[in-house]
């Protein structure tokens, strides 16, 4: 099970290990898939570790993003290291990176808050 919990605005903020393994990967992709259900429809933040980014911590980045989007739910990612920030937002279409935890937070609460008004 990964760490995780939900802030007093809703948003769940998940903490996953930059430094995963392969063998870790398909566990944090179901830990994953299990507090997005529990908590369906609450903005996410996933938050890194400071560890260098490894191959499969991107792949689970990216599979957290595809299943927030299927599911119409607003994602973030956190991540300290200079270098992770840019190797996340080097691809299109991703999810907003941010270098703190408050950063993320505010930008998802403004998101819900925009979407809610223009509904």
């Amino acid at each position: 099970m990964l760490p995780f919990k939900v802030t007093e605005s809703g948003v769940l903020i998940i903490r996953l290990r930059a430094d995963l393994d392969l063998s870790g990967r398909a566990a944090a992709a179901c830990a994953i898939d299990d507090c997005l259900g529990a908590h369906r429809s609450a903005p996410v933040v996933l938050e890194l570790s400071d560890a260098p980014l490894s191959g499969a911590a991107m792949s689970a980045v990216v599979r957290t993003h595809h299943m927030c989007r299927a599911a119409g739910t607003p994602m973030a990612v956190v991540a300290a290291r200079a270098e992770t920030r840019r190797a996340l937002a080097a691809g299109t279409g991703g999810p907003s990176v941010h270098p703190a935890r408050t950063a993320a937070v505010a930008a998802l609460s403004a998101a819900v808050t925009e979407a809610a008004a223009a509904a």
